[in-house]
């Protein structure tokens, strides 16, 4: 974890993140879909997607994570490596 940022930044990150590698546009079997049709094939609330998508501080479960993770065919390893180039891409731009 990068270790300049703050908690709260960071999870504002997190769920920045995580909505642009899955969450731009709701696809289940590659179709696009409503958020409560993804939401329910996940086995996540439509409310926590669009807290998501807000993209403001909000205090994700790893349990969220996890689901949307299995269910995209993506491993959580994968993810927080994506991730931590993300990171390190914010971190360049603040610096700026």
């Amino acid at each position: 974890m990068n270790r300049n940022i703050g908690l709260d930044t960071y999870k504002v990150y997190l769920v920045d993140f995580l909505s642009i590698k899955f969450l731009d546009t709701y696809k289940v079997n590659g179709q696009e879909v409503a958020r409560d049709i993804y939401a329910n094939e996940a086995g996540v609330a439509g409310s926590t997607l669009s807290k998501i998508k807000q993209r403001k501080l909000y205090d994700m479960p790893i349990s969220t994570l996890y689901k949307i993770c299995k269910f995209e065919n993506y491993s959580i390893k994968d993810f927080f490596i994506e991730f931590e180039a993300y990171l390190q891409e914010k971190e360049t731009e603040t610096m700026k």
